[in-house]
């Protein structure tokens, strides 16, 4: 399985694009993964508090999250807790359902609308990436997802990015990342794209630097002015 599975073959350059963080930035599904992640730990008699899920979770590929957490682990034990958690995350999606970001459609549509690519990058686990965005209508937007759990390194390393950009066949000059991470900036910025970053209430115990412009969601006036500025294109 390849990292980068396009679901429209991008056929000729474009000028532009928008590659999207997944958790966080699209929807919020922190509730979910805490929640998952206190299903492992409560057999411990353990809980996974904000602060916690701040600093050493949020934004995190999951190995490096269940290393952290359960680090006398051995790497078969790694993998089966990392499979549990995952599974119960996809499964609480599931029931629970998901509300996207205020203003996540209409960006993808305007994109769309003007022939800007689009892209999702995230550190999740394919089938959790595929399934959020299935439960958000936005399955059909993504021209490629890329899973950092295909690849030798996830965020903060530039490779989840810059695979991303190759799958795309687009200049890192052409193309701003969305991203509600320190993890998630650190990595689009390692790959010399620049970053629209949404806020987030956990963002007093991580703060976030490197962003271009930091916006409180995706219809946030500033927005537009920004991209439509930076594309050349109309708001």
């Amino acid at each position: 399985m390849t990292a980068a599975r396009a679901r429209q073959p991008a056929r000729t350059v474009r000028r532009c694009g928008l590659l999207f963080d997944l958790d966080g930035t699209l929807a919020t599904t922190e509730h979910l993964h805490r929640a998952a992640y206190d299903t492992l730990l409560a057999e411990q008699g353990r809980v996974l508090d904000m602060a916690t899920f701040a600093t050493h979770v949020r934004g995190r590929s999951g190995r490096d999250v269940t290393r952290f957490l359960f680090p006398g682990s051995d790497e078969s034990e790694c993998l089966r807790l990392i499979e549990r958690k995952e599974h119960a995350f996809r499964e609480l999606a599931a029931t629970c359902g998901l509300v996207p970001t205020p203003g996540a459609r209409a960006l993808l549509e305007w994109a769309r609308a003007r022939n800007v690519a689009i892209g999702l990058v995230t550190n999740a686990p394919r089938a959790n990436a595929e399934l959020v965005i299935e439960v958000l209508g936005m399955a059909s937007a993504f021209e490629v997802v890329v899973s950092a759990c295909e690849l030798v390194r996830g965020k903060p390393h530039p490779e989840p990015y810059v695979a991303a950009l190759d799958a795309l066949s687009l200049d890192a000059g052409s193309v701003l990342a969305v991203e509600d991470s320190p993890v998630g900036i650190a990595s689009a910025r390692a790959a010399n794209l620049d970053v629209i970053a949404v806020a987030s209430e956990t963002w007093d115990a991580t703060p976030i630097r490197g962003a271009a412009i930091v916006v409180s969601d995706m219809f946030d006036p500033r927005l537009m002015a920004f991209l439509a500025a930076r594309f050349g294109v109309d708001a």
